[in-house]
């Protein structure tokens, strides 16, 4: 039984006896026990915590509690990081997203109807920076991931990208790494669309816009990049994609999202933009400027933070 929950129970039973005879209030307190019970049975599991770097919390019901890899994310959490802190988050989508320190991100929709094979997801920014790989389900028309911010809407396909936002300047960055996304100011989230593609950055203010395309120079993407890498990178975390954390074995069966046709594994590469269109798969050791001989050396696995 959540916090929530047993606050208003013990409340409950201690009602004074003009609320009414003290087997009326038991029998009132054991319902709200099945209602509170009944709604934590009935929460859906939509991803796991794959790796935890320094300080993460999860916030669920209003309470928040300290992460840990194989912890269950489910619809309605919020994650916060400190300082030093991140965490890779894996989801019954075959999507991964990273979050930097000092961030703060509330998971509002993580659906998939595997019948369809259509996923929809809601993310929401508070601040701080995080870093997604979107899974092979977003190519599909009737699939729909998004990221909002207090001032930009980012809505992409089978994309990585990375995005920043400073709720104190109220600005927000997005920088593609591989593919294409849609950013929209909340001034508008249907009309004045900018796309931004690998390498490129546009940025949001409050009451403003998106700014315009700009290619970013190799140091800026690396800084981008800093704290949310994808070490091994590929299908989508490369050396550890088969680990039962990544493939979404921590995410209960009947939950899990059914792989696409010409899936084979858990990781889906998201498809690269080229001239003829996005459908180069990328390499991700490249991109992150990390061959697979740093990984051997230095034994590292995961999110670099």
């Amino acid at each position: 039984m959540n916090t929530e929950c047993a606050g208003i129970l013990r409340k409950l039973l201690h009602i004074r006896a003009s609320a009414g005879t003290r087997g009326t209030r038991l029998r009132a307190a054991a319902l709200l026990l099945l209602l509170c019970v009944g709604s934590r049975a009935g929460a859906q599991q939509v991803g796991t915590i794959a790796q935890v770097e320094g300080t993460v919390e999860l916030g669920r019901a209003g309470t928040w509690t300290s992460a840990a890899v194989g912890s269950a994310v489910e619809r309605g959490d919020s994650l916060r990081t400190g300082r030093p802190g991140g965490v890779r988050v894996v989801f019954q989508d075959d999507s991964v997203l990273a979050m930097a320190d000092t961030s703060e991100l509330r998971i509002d929709e993580e659906v998939v109807d595997s019948n369809r094979g259509v996923a929809h997801s809601l993310f929401r920014l508070l601040q701080g920076k995080v870093r997604t790989v979107v899974s092979e389900y977003y190519q599909r028309p009737g699939s729909v991931f998004t990221i909002e911010t207090v001032t930009a809407v980012v809505g992409v396909r089978g994309s990585e990208f990375v995005i920043v936002f400073d709720p104190v300047a109220e600005v927000t960055d997005v920088v593609g790494v591989n593919g294409r996304a849609e950013v929209h100011s909340t001034l508008d989230r249907v009309g004045h669309a900018v796309f931004v593609t690998a390498r490129e950055i546009t940025t949001v203010m409050r009451s403003r816009y998106p700014t315009a395309p700009r290619r970013l120079r190799d140091e800026e993407f690396r800084q981008y990049l800093d704290h949310v890498e994808f070490i091994g990178a590929g299908k989508p975390e490369g050396v550890v994609a088969g680990l039962p954390l990544v493939t979404g074995a921590g995410v209960p069966e009947g939950e899990r999202a059914t792989l696409l046709p010409g899936v084979t594994g858990a990781g889906v590469q998201p498809p690269v933009a080229t001239s003829a269109g996005y459908d180069k798969p990328p390499d991700v050791s490249s991109i992150l400027q990390q061959p697979p001989p740093v990984l051997e050396q230095s034994g590292i696995v995961g999110i670099r933070f």
